[in-house]
């Protein structure tokens, strides 16, 4: 989905009620600074529980492996913690064929450039990288952007794959 331009923040208490109207019973995250208030409002309530790790590599292992449990997890992540992670999703996303939904920050992009257009390498590569790994990838610009994390969680788990939620704003 093309970014909106200019990308507004979203609270990070709408995130969190958002993700708690899905059933996610655990987020798994490598702290973001673009999504700390997401962060916040998660570790403020007892649901889902928010797991901090290490790596990228360590969140997704533990994703595969809470699913295989029952449990129903996620990623907050950053783009560049994608990059880091792509192993790891190829191997036990994809080829396991393990729902694994992220919600990934746009760390350090400007909310009045398109993504595709930003001078940040980070930013401008975050679309481009999941089109070339076939992640989908959907969008969260703005408030009226919420219902697109449902509509990515419920395609992660029928395609039992990889599916991006890219936050263009630093969250509210």
């Amino acid at each position: 989905m093309a970014a909106t331009l200019p990308a507004l923040p979203v609270s990070g208490a709408a995130i969190a009620d958002e993700i708690r109207g899905l059933g996610v019973t655990h987020v798994l995250t490598v702290p973001d600074s673009h999504q700390k208030t997401v962060l916040d409002a998660l570790a403020a309530g007892t649901r889902p529980r928010l797991l901090t790790v290490c790596t990228e590599d360590e969140a997704v292992g533990m994703n595969m492996g809470l699913y295989a449990g029952g449990a129903r997890p996620m990623l907050i992540i950053q783009n560049n913690g994608l990059y880091a992670g792509l192993n790891a999703i190829k191997a036990l996303s994809f080829e396991a064929r393990v729902p694994l939904l992220m919600l990934i920050g746009e760390f350090v992009r400007d909310p009045a450039v398109p993504s595709r257009e930003n001078r940040v390498r980070a930013v401008r590569m975050l679309e481009p990288t999941l089109e070339t790994w076939g992640i989908p990838c959907w969008r969260l610009d703005g408030p009226d952007d919420l219902p697109n994390l449902a509509r990515a969680h419920q395609q992660s788990l029928d395609d039992r794959g990889p599916i991006a939620v890219a936050v263009g704003a630093r969250t509210s």
